[in-house]
């Protein structure tokens, strides 16, 4: 981890990068937030992620995600089997010493609205600095944070700025186009993100003022990028969803959806290693529990033997205490 005693000289330069990249950010849903929080002893435990760490009791159908009605939580809702819900208490942390900050929808850093003006529905969701700004101004940075970890990526366009999202609307689509299927051609069509762009270095561009705005205000914490959970092995081409437990839809031509999930698990393995921080393969624990597999750790849609009411191809309570346990094995390595 960095150590910012030693490098005095480039903290006003790295500092200004990372506060202006978080008061740039700062509009949905903390609007007027000081992006340079007053001095604070911070959290013990800070996860910032998408619907993967939230994993709401909603499905956007029987149960709407939205907040209960409250914008300012933005469709904050937390299942308490949420993997970082159990980090919590594998680590006896308790809710008061707790900043959640995961939120169905969040991206990195995309936004509803491209760089040329095209509006793309559905992408409303918090950003990464957003996130951040929302979790310091409730004074979860500081000498006493231990860990932040952060899990995003699924729902951001590849390459950036592109209106391509490999997030929940666009993967069903792709994945029940029978007619023409989710392989790599779906990429030359529009209908899917450009595999190529999803890399470390570009995954890591994305990230870097965030982290150094969390190392500067949390020096003693490990940082780590969680990854997401196996969907599918490795140069697999078939993508399955269970609906109500009883029936599996198959997709034959999923290439370009798995390779995607691959890509984006890799991509941050290596930017994890570019920023000199941790990285957890989620795809460890959940081997061989992928969509398709006898025993899914996944969601399916409406699964009374489950949860009723859960997003499809999310984890499952049992997946998320693997991914749970497997942060909180990193931990003995701080």
């Amino acid at each position: 981890m960095m150590s910012f005693s030693t490098r005095a000289a480039a903290l006003p330069f790295r500092l200004a990068a990372a506060v202006a990249v978080l008061a740039a950010a700062g509009s949905a849903g903390v609007a007027g937030a000081d992006p340079a929080p007053a001095a604070a002893e911070g959290r013990t435990l800070v996860v910032m992620g998408d619907s993967f760490a939230a994993n709401p009791s909603c499905d956007g159908v029987l149960v709407k995600c939205d907040g209960n009605k409250d914008a300012d939580s933005h469709e904050c809702l937390h299942r308490d089997t949420s993997w970082p819900v159990q980090l919590s208490a594998l680590m006896n942390v308790p809710a008061s010493d707790f900043e959640n900050a995961t939120c169905t929808n969040a991206s990195i850093d995309s936004g509803p609205v491209t760089s040329t003006g095209k509006e793309v529905p559905g992408r409303d969701g918090y950003t990464l600095a957003q996130l951040a700004l929302k979790a310091s101004k409730n004074g979860a940075f500081g000498p006493r944070t231990q860990v932040v970890a952060i899990q995003l990526g699924a729902n951001d366009e590849w390459p950036h700025d592109s209106a391509t999202a490999a997030d929940a609307p666009a993967q069903l689509r792709c994945a029940f186009n029978m007619s023409e299927g989710c392989n790599p051609d779906a990429v030359e069509q529009g209908r899917w993100p450009d595999l190529n762009s999803v890399t470390g270095p570009a995954y890591a561009d994305r990230i870097r003022k965030v982290v150094e705005y969390v190392k500067y205000y949390a020096p003693n914490a490990k940082i780590q990028l969680v990854g997401y959970p196996e969907l599918a092995p490795a140069d697999s081409n078939v993508w399955c969803l269970d609906v109500m437990g009883v029936f599996r839809y198959v997709q034959p031509r999923a290439g370009a959806i798995n390779q995607f999930w691959n890509r984006l698990n890799d991509a941050e393995r290596d930017a994890a290693h570019l920023l000199s921080i941790d990285y957890v393969d989620a795809r460890v624990p959940t081997a061989g529990h992928g969509l398709c597999s006898p025993d899914p750790w996944l969601l399916a849609a409406l699964d009374p033997k489950v949860n009723l009411v859960g997003l499809p191809f999310h984890p499952t309570p049992r997946g998320d205490t693997a991914v749970a346990a497997e942060v909180y094995s990193h931990l003995a390595t701080r």
